[in-house]
């Protein structure tokens, strides 16, 4: 039976062709958008809830018929099939990870896509996804290559039973809708339903958002000044190493006050810990860019950091020497002017478990050498791996599996929440490794360097609370596991010294609350860069700078 269906070759028209591809789509596709309009508290219960739910559902069929009659206005003939078959798969691939994983596509989503390597895109190759994609695109999508389409149809009559439908189905949608306005207003004021996870549709709006910011952003960035504060060369020159980290949230981090001791060398050093700091996004796409552009969480755009050089070029264009070591699949476009190096694919064997996932160690390998081997002002980025999901267990060595079981699958639901939240903690035990092993590596460069480190995770993660997993959810509704993450600094009593600033440092600055917001600003006064760009209030050093303070506040000044 299976052979014949797969042999079989149907005639149909074109518009039932396409009827049939937003059926399907509607469905099975988006049964991952179906069950979360299901699941919104505005969907009431009964009748209005069925209601609710049918209407839902056929806002996604509409929508959908609607994209596809439009973008098939250009495939005319037998082309339609190929239309209708990319429909199909392109819906199950997106609707597995909103089914699966709560995943709403917008245009930061689209952004990471389009910049993901192809080891993390390997790591969301799972057995249930393939199984999916069978069922749900290639087997349908096959069916639809199949299907003839009858040649003698006239194009006038295809357009007109088109807007027919079209028409019958917003009249219908109206009279389910307006009735129940209220309800929809609040669903859709608390994103409980929103087109970001409805598929294909969700990938047409973001692809548009993000050609569109492409299209505006100019291709010189706009210049911001910059000057070092000091005129001649100094005994110990400045070693700043900003450690970008990935999806580690404040929430799992024994410093940040886990009950868990995730953190069992760094609390043994004398560093500064900022509790629960606010990420500028949710996703790597916005939070790098955004932490680098200096703009802040609520004025930052794609389109404006783009339009605008970043904490890098402001740093190289005053000399210093600006390097880039990267091991988390790129920088989204902010180290063009740095040195840069990647150990994304590094030759390791015992530090890579596989093609694309090198465990951070790695960037170590040489570091000191090559940086003892430098003059003048160095700052550093180290854009590690860390928490980077969905394959934690693949981002520390074995030695670091301090809690057991541990997840062993990027198919997160098929793991206890004990197992998850071990694995996930497990890499944060491996940061932590990271960070001490960079801190000790500093110490020893301090006859040469005055040297200081500063860290922050870039966003945050879910862990299957509410039903989600990994990131990248709207900022306006994403939980504060995905929007708080860990920060801290470490001061060498050598920086301290070389810059003449406050002794109990560490003290004063020690459980501030702090945002990415404020690393722009702080990283420019560590290296002394003086920029109209600066903020003295974001700075999170400048209770340390004497000089700083007497400048900001002269004597007298309440009299003048």
């Amino acid at each position: 039976m299976i052979p014949s269906l797969l042999s079989a070759r149907p005639f149909t028209s074109r518009l039932a062709l396409i009827a049939f591809t937003a059926l399907w789509i509607g469905l099975l596709p988006n049964l991952g958008a179906l069950s979360q309009f299901a699941n919104a508290t505005a969907a009431g219960t009964g009748f209005g809830w069925l209601s609710f739910v049918a209407a839902c559902w056929l806002t996604v069929f509409t929508l959908t018929l609607l994209a596809l009659l439009c973008i098939g206005s250009v495939f005319w003939g037998q082309a339609i099939r190929w239309l209708c078959a990319a429909a199909i798969v392109s819906a199950a691939a997106l609707g597995y990870f909103t089914f699966s994983l709560g995943m709403r596509f917008d245009r930061t989503m689209f952004a990471n896509l389009i910049q993901t390597s192809a080891g993390e895109a390997r790591e969301l190759v799972t057995p249930y996804l393939l199984i999916w994609m069978l069922l749900v695109g290639f087997l349908p999508g096959f069916f639809v290559l199949r299907t003839r389409i009858r040649a003698d149809e006239r194009w006038q009559r295809h357009l007109l039973r088109s807007t027919a439908i079209i028409a019958v189905l917003f009249m219908a949608l109206a009279a389910m809708v307006f009735p129940q306005y209220q309800r929809f207003a609040s669903a859709a004021r608390s994103k409980a339903i929103t087109l970001e996870t409805v598929a294909p549709i969700n990938f047409i709006g973001a692809a548009i958002g993000h050609g569109y910011v492409l299209r505006k952003v100019s291709l010189v960035r706009a210049p911001i000044d910059a000057a070092l504060g000091f005129k001649s060369p100094r005994k110990q020159p400045r070693l700043v190493v900003f450690v970008l980290g990935e999806t580690a949230r404040a929430q799992n981090h024994s410093l940040n006050g886990y009950a868990r001791e995730t953190n069992p060398r760094l609390r043994g050093m004398d560093i500064a810990y900022f509790p629960d700091s606010e990420a500028c996004g949710t996703a790597t796409t916005i939070s790098v860019p955004c932490i680098f552009s200096g703009l802040g969480r609520e004025n930052f755009t794609m389109l404006k950091g783009m339009e605008r050089e970043t904490l890098v070029d402001v740093v190289k264009k005053t000399g210093i020497n600006v390097l880039w070591r990267e091991n988390d699949g790129g920088c989204k476009d902010v180290c063009g002017a740095a040195e840069f190096e990647d150990f994304t694919d590094g030759p390791h064997d015992t530090l890579c478990n596989d093609i694309g996932s090198c465990y951070d160690e790695l960037m170590l390998i040489g570091l000191e050498e090559k940086l003892r081997a430098r003059a003048g002002d160095i700052f550093l980025v180290l854009h590690i791996k860390g928490s980077h999901g969905p394959a934690y267990y693949k981002r520390y060595p074995k030695a670091f599996e301090h809690f057991t079981p541990a997840c062993k699958t990027a198919e997160l639901q098929q793991c206890s929440q004990a197992e998850l939240t071990n694995a996930y903690d497990n890499t944060i035990v491996y940061t932590d490794h990271i960070l001490a092993e960079t801190i000790a590596m500093l110490q020893r460069l301090s006859n040469k360097f005055a040297p200081v480190l500063l860290y922050a995770s870039d966003h945050g993660e879910s862990l299957g609370e509410n039903g989600l997993y990994l990131h990248g959810l709207p900022y306006a509704i994403a939980p504060k596991v995905q929007t708080l993450v860990p920060m801290l600094a470490w001061l060498s009593p050598q920086f301290l010294s070389a810059e003449s600033w406050e002794a109990d440092c560490m003290q004063k600055i020690r459980g501030k609350a702090s945002s990415h917001d404020a690393i722009f600003s702080s990283i420019l006064s560590l290296l002394d860069i003086q920029s109209s760009a600066y903020k003295p209030e974001l700075d999170l050093f400048r209770t340390c700078n004497t000089a700083s303070l007497k400048k900001d506040n002269p004597p007298n000044a309440a009299t003048k």
